[in-house]
């Protein structure tokens, strides 16, 4: 299956992280409380719920979870994880991350600074002095979105080589050289903007600071530890059996139509540490307890990965996103959406997996979240 080129076009990030912030923190409104108890009737709610959210979006599919810390949880399904098929998903589906990946990203880095391999205030020049300013660039700037380098994916040079051929495969250092080309767009530090370009750099410091592939210091320091079997960085275009498969519009039609063309491989090197990961439901809770009880990091480090504060906004910290009261973080791929967020007043982590990307809504995956998020809240 050949990627389809307009759909990724459609697909690239043209939003600040102020602007991704908003629309995720409107919609938290109404998530202060929960049930005592977690009963059928809250399931039946959920699951009613996960079925109105799959017409509202016009998404094929969705696997969907919920869990509260001491309560209860539930996993659901709706609609199809092959439309070719008629195969309804499965909570074991197999399904691509998208910018969930930063979180591993980050996570790596913040390890290797725990061992002493670097610092995440390390200027830039230390490892990458190659780029034009990179003296001034700190890790911690890439970390968090202020380091001023343009974005790869949005370079129309970038997207012509991807028409161009769907299937190539793609050096890292490709993608760095075509955003370094450009002038920065601001003073590294200064302001924040969602940039994938930050975390290819930090996809090559991995590999020279860790002395292995990113993929394998992702599965030795990340997933064995915590016993993720089916998330991981792939090499090549196919996702293993089973996983749902993605759906986009064709070329050419409004995003809003109906009419979608399966969009389930192309090479995962295109967008890499940024957002090449594949993961299921199951092994992305175990991660989002990680993530956000700092179970891999030192007490210090994890402080730093929730510092929130930084200039112009205070909702991206290092590789983890805020939105009101939720922390985590969302993907968007071609042909996919994920979301994955937890209220961590409440102990309540929600995560929704959808197969179709773009779509007739922005954040699919995150709306729906939060809406299985108040639908249980409801039910206090």
């Amino acid at each position: 299956m050949r990627i389809n080129a307009a759909g990724m076009t459609d697909a690239r990030k043209h939003s600040t992280i102020e602007t991704m912030r908003k629309e995720i923190a409107e919609q938290t409104y109404g998530i202060a409380r929960v049930p005592a108890r977690w009963g059928k009737d809250i399931e039946r709610s959920l699951n009613l719920a996960v079925a109105e959210q799959l017409g509202l979006h016009r998404v094929p599919g969705i696997i969907a979870g919920l869990w509260m810390e001491g309560l209860g949880e539930w996993v659901g399904t709706a609609g199809l994880a092959d439309r070719g098929t008629g195969r309804a998903p499965n909570p074991s589906d197999k399904v691509r991350i998208g910018s969930i990946t930063k979180t591993f990203t980050a996570t790596a880095i913040l390890r290797l600074a725990d061992k002493g391999l670097l610092s995440i205030d390390d200027p830039l020049s230390r490892w990458e002095p190659w780029i034009p300013g990179s003296e001034r660039i700190l890790l911690r700037h890439l970390l968090n979105m202020t380091s001023g380098l343009v974005n790869y994916t949005d370079l129309e040079a970038f997207w012509a080589k991807i028409k161009a051929d769907p299937g190539a495969r793609w050096a890292p250092k490709d993608m760095v050289e075509m955003a370094a080309a450009d002038s920065p767009r601001f003073a590294p530090g200064t302001q924040a903007e969602y940039n994938n370009t930050n975390y290819i750099l930090l996809g090559m410091i991995i590999e020279k600071a860790g002395g292995m592939s990113v993929s394998d210091y992702f599965s030795e320091e990340i997933a064995q530890p915590l016993g993720l079997e089916n998330t991981y960085l792939p090499e090549g275009q196919k996702i293993p059996e089973p996983f749902m498969r993605g759906y986009t519009t064709p070329a050419g039609d409004d995003p809003e139509s109906a009419n979608l063309v399966e969009q389930s491989f192309y090479s995962p090197s295109s967008s890499w540490t940024a957002g090449g990961m594949i993961g299921t439901l199951g092994d992305l809770k175990k991660w989002m307890d990680a993530l956000s009880s700092g179970s891999l990091l030192s007490p210090g480090m994890h402080e730093q990965q929730l510092d929130f504060s930084m200039p112009g906004t205070d909702d991206y910290g290092l590789g983890v996103m805020r939105g009101g009261t939720l922390i985590g973080h969302a993907g968007e791929v071609p042909g996919y959406n994920a979301s994955m967020y937890r209220h961590r007043g409440l102990g309540l982590t929600g995560i929704v997996l959808t197969n179709r990307y773009p779509g007739p809504s922005k954040g699919m995956a995150d709306r729906i979240n939060v809406a299985l998020m108040k639908t249980l809240a409801l039910r206090h």
